[in-house]
């Protein structure tokens, strides 16, 4: 081989990693990196490529034909080999598990194999030579390869990469992601491979366009088929989510209810226990008034209607007169019986928790239905309270399908939730 003809073969295979690695980074975009990763990044593409050029020479290289049913195979082989290195870069720029990195390396690899696949179409429509013929490698061909690329690759961008940055890319641990990577190997490397093969042994043109129709579906259902799982990932994380959430509003709910419970017996107890003193002892008026005016502060139990709401507010009112702010309420319990005593409870406890923890000035609460529907109003002074302090509360009203918003406005801070009932 001449030193042109080398030259030239090492650029067409850094083009065709650049086209696989940049169909890899649409899907692994969203995912963190881990810490320098200035030098990984280099670091991993030269590995790539050393690697694809090891296995061109391995595999590639020593056949004497540049087409037909072995130089298929040795490319299946050779590419095969190759996405399972892009696994271990993955690995090894991104913070994430081996799951994920398959499913960015399948994921990816099928896109690039979609435009791969549209090439070839097109190309051959337009009556262009197989791999061994001299003006397979021209500028036409390179224009179209270009052309589908930034076709399919904008395509991805807009449908997928931008979705994966909203929502987020989840650590998998889905052990089916590597069956999705042997169908993205057996099915569109193999499949692609095929076509190619049988266009070289002259298939009807009506057969290759045909299959080429059918090869584009199998990446869109490849595609659909590994997104299916990432959501259904997804979907399960959140239930197990929710569920500990529940469980531990719940274990908060009964812990608190008891404890109100207890403070109001031992109240009970203590007021009783100051009128024998003033029988017995014959203290003062203003000396029992003091007493009584003491014991009063614990002696806060708020009745509503609603044992959850009455728990929550008397827990929290007890937490505010001890802060110095007055905590005003005017509430229906009853309009709030749709919800789990658990999801009541923690809704006022965290957001009331959020008030006092931002130091108002004053606070108040407002429960009341109206018109078919439920609204949870409530307002600080001198304070303010940021989305991560709402975020569990906003998680409880969407799960009733309600709305949560807030409003700053003339020093003070609302917070209104609405349900329809």
């Amino acid at each position: 081989m001449s030193p042109a003809s080398a030259a030239f073969a090492l650029f067409v295979m850094a083009l065709s990693l650049a086209r696989i690695v940049l169909g890899i980074w649409l899907m692994a975009a969203p995912l963190p990196l881990r810490d320098g990763a200035r030098l990984r990044v280099p670091c991993a593409l030269l590995g790539l490529f050393i690697t694809y050029l090891v296995l061109f020479v391995a595999t590639l290289v020593p056949l004497a034909e540049r087409s037909g049913l072995g130089f298929s195979l040795a490319q299946l082989a050779t590419f095969s080999l190759l996405l399972a290195a892009c696994v271990g870069a993955i690995l090894a720029v991104y913070d994430t598990s081996v799951w994920t990195a398959l499913f960015c390396c399948s994921a990816g690899y099928t896109v690039q194999n979609l435009a791969s696949g549209a090439t070839e179409f097109i190309w051959t429509l337009s009556g262009g030579g197989s791999p061994g013929d001299a003006s397979f490698y021209t500028p036409t061909r390179f224009a179209i390869s270009f052309a589908c690329m930034v076709v399919v690759y904008a395509l991805t961008y807009l449908l997928v990469t931008r979705h994966l940055r909203r929502e987020g890319l989840e650590r998998i641990e889905d052990r089916r992601m590597l069956v999705m990577f042997a169908v993205t190997i057996l099915v569109i490397i193999g499949f692609d491979l095929v076509i190619k093969w049988l266009v070289e042994q002259g298939i009807a043109i009506g057969a290759m366009v045909l299959l080429r129709i059918f090869h584009g579906l199998a990446c869109v259902f490849t595609l659909a088929m590994e997104f299916e799982l990432l959501v259904n990932r997804r979907v399960e994380a959140e239930r197990d989510t929710l569920a500990l959430m529940v469980a531990e509003h719940e274990r908060q709910y009964e812990q608190a209810r008891e404890s109100v419970a207890a403070i109001n017996a031992r109240v009970h107890d203590i007021r009783h226990g100051i009128a024998r003193l003033a029988s017995d002892e014959g203290l003062g008026r203003e000396t029992i008034r003091e007493l009584v005016r003491s014991v009063s502060v614990y002696d806060s139990q708020v009745r509503t209607g609603n044992e959850a709401l009455d728990t929550a507010l008397t827990e929290q009112r007890l937490r505010f007169e001890r802060a110095g702010v007055a905590l005003p309420c005017v509430a229906d319990g009853s309009a709030l019986a749709f919800m789990a005593p658990a999801d009541t409870y923690a809704l006022f406890s965290t957001v009331l928790d959020a008030m006092l923890e931002a130091g108002p000035t004053s606070a108040s609460l407002v429960v009341r239905r109206a018109l078919g529907t439920t609204s949870v109003h409530l307002e600080c002074t001198g304070a303010t309270l940021t989305d991560t302090s709402l975020r569990t509360a906003r998680e409880i009203v969407a799960r009733y399908q309600g709305s949560l918003t807030t409003l700053e406005r003339d020093g003070s801070f609302h917070v209104n939730a609405l349900f329809a009932v």
